[in-house]
């Protein structure tokens, strides 16, 4: 029989998952990295809320870091490789 009280409630589960989450955001930064990146934010953003963790924090973060990445990246492609395009081109 588990004894309730001496169930460890204070996990770091989601931590850890939203901290590997922006780790991957970042390295996929684009489309797939803000995805991946508002999952993890969401799961530190619950760590947190739970119980604070350094880890937690990190991938808060990371996580931040990683959507600004991937914002910066969409707008590259969207805004400055097709005008490359038509220079190489001409």
């Amino acid at each position: 029989m588990v004894d309730k009280e001496k169930i460890d409630v204070k996990s770091e589960g989601l931590g850890v998952s939203g901290f590997t989450l922006g780790i991957i955001g970042i390295i996929f930064a684009g489309v797939y990295g803000t995805i991946i990146s508002l999952i993890g934010f969401i799961f530190c953003m619950i760590q947190q809320k739970r119980y604070k963790t350094k880890i937690g924090k990190v991938g808060l973060i990371l996580n931040i870091v990683a959507i600004i990445l991937s914002i910066i990246a969409i707008l590259f492609s969207i805004f400055v490789l097709p005008s490359l395009n038509q220079a190489s081109l001409t």
